[in-house]
């Protein structure tokens, strides 16, 4: 199953970076194509809209990869939608090439039970400079509605800082259902003791996950079939 979904959706999983001043790039998370046209999905909280951003595609996965990539091919993109308060973006490929993407990518939320396995994929620590796409798993422990009304999959895993963009995979269909947004911090994201940039007592193993209907909102509202 874990194979099948790293072959299916691994090639359009991509970093989102900004680019800055001295012609270098910093990264701020994860996305994925979500259209033939050259959109692609990722969480709002990843980017700010006045970003110059751009995407870099993901090494071979089938080889042994150098962690931290000294050249980068950039892709620049630009912001098509936007919705903050569910925490979903649609970026678009500046002139964007031929691709391909698969048919039926998508799943239905609705059909997911909880304790569904599920798969997803993201580049975690990035800003760091692990620059490898990462296939992980977990179970969706839970469904709920978060403070501003949005529907989520609480899952039962450490996701990692970077992973928040990449897609959530239903490992019964291989289809996408949700965008990873972040991690649960029982003492809130800041204050209290640190050691070095780290607060104590901020790890979890509760993470969520927006459902797809968001970003297929998105994709909607640009005239596009889904």
């Amino acid at each position: 199953m874990f194979q099948n979904m790293a072959q299916h959706h691994g090639g359009g999983c991509m970093m989102i970076v900004r680019r800055q001043d001295d012609q270098g790039v910093e990264f701020v998370g994860s996305g994925f194509l979500c259209h033939s046209k050259g959109y692609i999905l990722t969480c709002a909280h990843t980017i700010n809209l006045t970003d110059k951003l751009a995407v870099i595609p993901p090494q071979s996965l089938q080889e042994f990869n150098r962690m931290t990539m000294d050249r980068v091919n950039v892709i620049d993109v630009s912001v098509a939608q936007f919705d903050a308060e569910n925490d979903m973006a649609l970026l678009k490929i500046n002139n964007p090439p031929p691709l391909s993407v698969s048919a039926n990518l998508f799943g239905d939320e609705n059909k997911i039970h909880v304790g569904s396995t599920v798969g997803y994929l993201g580049f975690p620590f990035g800003q760091s400079g692990l620059h490898t796409l990462k296939v992980s798993h977990s179970i969706v422990s839970s469904k709920v509605i978060s403070l501003s009304g949005t529907r989520q999959f609480q899952l039962d895993a450490m996701v990692h800082e970077g992973n928040s963009g990449g897609p959530l995979v239903d490992l019964a269909t291989n289809q996408v259902i949700g965008v990873i947004s972040g991690r649960f911090s029982p003492t809130g994201n800041g204050g209290g003791i640190r050691i070095g940039n780290h607060a104590l007592g901020t790890e979890s193993t509760i993470s969520y996950a927006t459902t797809i209907s968001y970003g297929l909102s998105l994709i909607k509202s640009e005239g596009l079939n889904v």
